[in-house]
């Protein structure tokens, strides 16, 4: 937020807004939430700068978006073993990614809802991966609350799409 309100992401280009999100999370987000997501981002932007429109005036398509997109998943599946359902921020990323690649880009609203169920669907798993993993399950099932690293994937999706 302290990198919005200082300098901004002036949009011009997608690809160097996307890497400058990816540094700022390296740079400020702790944990292996923060390593991930810093991944996530560096291979969206490459995702991205693969397509022809990434860094001129015209915004990529959706399809594009739903190819980065997938091409950012594929990446950050090389640094986790975290895979659907593990109680963990993949949850929803990747049923987010999933839905959103099978509309080719034209069911934001869809893969958002998506992303949302696995989020709420990680109330009653037994962690296989993250933090989570490393908790009293008993505890975990009896709180019935949802993994903190999916429950913030949904709410940065949710304020994606109130912005738009």
């Amino acid at each position: 937020l302290e990198m919005l309100r200082t300098s901004g992401l002036d949009g011009q280009d997608l690809v160097a807004s996307v890497l400058q999100i990816a540094q700022v999370v390296e740079k400020t987000m702790d944990g292996t939430s923060g390593a991930l997501y810093s991944i996530w981002f560096n291979a969206l932007a490459a995702g991205l700068a693969n397509t022809s429109t990434a860094t001129s005036s015209t915004s990529p398509s959706p399809s594009l978006w739903a190819q980065a997109l997938e091409h950012a998943l594929r990446v950050l599946y090389d640094y986790t073993a975290a895979r659907r359902p593990s109680r963990t921020l993949i949850d929803p990323l990747a049923a987010f990614t999933e839905t959103f690649a099978a509309s080719k880009g034209t069911g934001l609203d869809s893969a958002i809802q998506a992303a949302a169920e696995a989020s709420e669907k990680t109330k009653n798993l037994v962690a296989q991966a993250g933090r989570a993993a490393y908790v009293d399950r008993a505890g975990l099932q009896e709180a019935q609350v949802p993994d903190p690293g999916a429950f913030g994937v949904v709410t940065i999706l949710k304020g994606i799409q109130s912005s738009l």
